[in-house]
């Protein structure tokens, strides 16, 4: 960016002599395809209500044994969000679910639905958001091929105060995207903007200085800000920022540009000097990390820029430089160049696809399309199939995609 983009099998009820199971998905945003234990329910999971099997299946319920609303993850890890995927509204007497399993908020998992008698059919439709960390996860393929489905321009009547749109991310516990609008190249300045889909855009926080901005496996906001020189987060409830690091050893970050977070709580960023406007260089140009213990550590020197995540955690992509192979703490390693490398922020798609400058690339480099001018973009929306694409100026659209992608 001048920013960006990650996630236990539950068990289930007998109610009423069946078994209501809890489908586990394949999550790959964050920790895609490789849910973490930590992010475990705590209260099994919900069926339907009691009483002794109806009549029809074998033994079908009709208001018996019927998985209501599906075998939904829930308790401290639910995924509770927003348009739940409820893995079906069982039918009676055997009748399959619709709908379906879905994507599921990170920290919990959409289950399937059980039914009078027959397994309800889960979908790929629905997504389950929010959950515990108000974070969202990619499904199972296979995809679609990527591909623009429609796109309009948002936000028309909204009077941006700067003339710079950058770092787009989607936060499911609100339902939200968020971008910063300041002014290339300098030092101070700049609103985080709050966007929801089929609304306004509106200021979210005033005079904030940032640029790329990613959701926080808590499901806040984390900001590269170049006013302070700091990696910050802000608690999207009560507004309340936090320094998260500002220094490598002694010396200070220079105007960190984009970043996102592993669920493993690792920290990517970048950290160039563009608007330190004449202010004195401190690390200088580089891309960092801040473990999960807060330690700031130097990945490589160079002027980059975007920065994200393979959907399944095991690569780190950084715009104008190269790649890096990640192990299971987040510890990059086996560097090799990334032929892609030039452009602004970057998007990733749950299929692995690349988005940068304008046109969409396979992780082996393949051009698969386009999706138009802009300096970023991220994924959202209930399905994960939104994308929003900010620029200069008032250039911010809303893309509908054929595949989900990362926040």
């Amino acid at each position: 960016m001048t920013g960006l983009f990650p996630r236990s099998l539950f068990g289930g009820w007998v109610v009423g002599g069946v078994l209501v199971a809890a489908i586990s998905l394949a999550a790959c945003s964050p920790a895609q395809n490789a849910a973490p234990d930590a992010a475990s329910s705590s209260g099994g999971v919900s069926g339907g209500s009691g009483g002794n099997p109806g009549s029809g299946g074998s033994p079908p319920g009709s208001g018996g044994a019927t998985g209501s609303g599906g075998a939904l993850a829930s308790g401290g890890a639910a995924a509770t969000g927003g348009a739940v995927g409820t893995g079906g509204e069982v039918g009676t007497g055997g009748a399959l679910g619709t709908g379906g399993a879905g994507m599921a908020g990170v920290g919990g998992r959409a289950g399937g639905s059980g039914s009078g008698g027959t397994t309800a059919a889960g979908g790929a439709g629905g997504r389950a958001e929010g959950g515990a960390s108000g974070r969202l996860a990619c499904p199972a393929g296979p995809f679609a091929a990527p591909m623009v489905m429609s796109t309009k321009n948002v936000c028309a009547n909204f009077s941006f105060a700067h003339t710079w749109n950058e770092g787009p991310t989607w936060v499911a516990g609100q339902g939200a995207f968020f971008f910063t609008n300041f002014v290339a190249g300098s030092a101070s300045g700049g609103n985080i903007i709050k966007y929801m889909p089929g609304g306004d855009c509106e200021i979210f926080i005033r005079d904030v200085g940032c640029n790329g901005l990613a959701v926080s496996n808590d499901g806040n906001l984390l900001a590269a800000c170049h006013q302070n020189r700091a990696i910050m987060k802000f608690d999207v409830k009560t507004k309340q920022m936090t320094v998260v690091a500002d220094k490598l050893g002694n010396a200070m970050l220079d105007t960190p540009n984009d970043l996102v977070q592993h669920t493993n709580g690792t920290i990517y960023f970048t950290n160039p000097p563009n608007e330190l406007a004449g202010r004195p260089q401190g690390v200088g140009p580089s891309a960092l990390r801040i473990d999960p213990g807060g330690n700031v550590i130097k990945i490589a020197d160079g002027n980059f820029n975007g920065i994200a995540l393979s959907p399944d955690e095991k690569t780190l992509y950084v715009v104008r430089t190269d790649v890096w192979t990640l192990d299971a703490q987040g510890v990059p390693s086996n560097k090799r160049a990334m032929v892609r490398n030039s452009g602004d922020g970057m998007a990733v798609d749950c299929a692995g696809n690349i988005y940068v400058e304008g046109k969409i690339f396979s992780p082996t480099d393949q051009q698969l399309g386009t999706y138009g001018s802009g300096t970023n973009m991220a994924f959202g929306g209930v399905d994960g199939k939104t994308a929003l694409v900010v620029g200069s100026g008032k250039a911010v659209r809303e893309l509908a995609m054929s595949v989900p992608g990362l926040p």
